[in-house]
């Protein structure tokens, strides 16, 4: 199964300095009217709601999976991102398989993401800026490991349907709806460009994170 890749890999790697940025960003904001600042007032409240929540001592991995599923359907357009990441294969998909689809790529990034709100390593937050992309805001920030160079990360903030979504994250410039859009779409066509052949493997992959390392 080869739900994986260089990109994606890379951009599990760099998820603590994600993490640790929704922490460091965070502080006295000023109210802001303008919707580049309502950005990253959304990502400040965010990311301290999910650190709360997320890094207390003695925390199951069934209430963490639990927790983090509430906060990144809070918090992150899901439908948008699963829809985006299956790309053209969405068009082809019946009302069932898409369901499934959604289903199996929300159950995915909650066990993949999740346990690595474990791995805080001393990260500093260095700036953070936001401006207009296309149909949303985006919010960059810049993340300093102490044993590594700096990361920059910029997330996509929309609000199309009333309330402020994460849509997508970049790290070093490398997106993570585009990588798994690689993914799926290799995946797809290796199961003779039939969806089920990518459900049943975000399935088998969710499945497995937990017992061995995998994500």
């Amino acid at each position: 199964m080869s739900v994986s890749s260089t990109a994606a890999a890379t951009l599990r790697r760099f998820f603590p300095a994600v993490a640790f940025v929704l922490i460091s960003v965070g502080g006295a904001s000023p109210a802001a009217a303008d919707k580049s600042q309502d950005a990253v007032t959304f990502i400040n409240d965010f990311g301290h709601k999910a650190i709360n929540e997320l890094t207390q001592p003695n925390l199951s991995d069934d209430e963490l999976y639990k927790r983090f599923r509430t906060l990144f359907e809070q918090g992150f357009d899901v439908s948008y991102i699963a829809k985006s990441a299956l790309g053209r294969f969405w068009q082809r998909a019946n009302d069932k398989e898409r369901a499934d689809y959604v289903a199996a790529f929300e159950n995915y990034m909650v066990k993949v993401y999740a346990a690595k709100f474990k791995a805080y390593s001393g990260e500093s937050f260095k700036a953070s800026t936001s401006q207009a992309a296309g149909d949303g805001i985006n919010v960059t920030s810049t993340v300093i490991k102490p044993d590594g160079p700096e990361t920059k990360i910029d997330w996509l903030v929309a609000d199309d349907s009333g309330a402020p979504k994460i849509r997508d994250i970049k790290i070093e410039g490398v997106s993570m709806v585009s990588s798994y859009r690689d993914e799926f779409a290799n995946e797809i066509l290796q199961h003779d460009g039939k969806l089920a052949g990518l459900i049943d493997a975000l399935r088998e992959k969710t499945a497995h994170i937990g017992t061995e390392d995998n994500g």
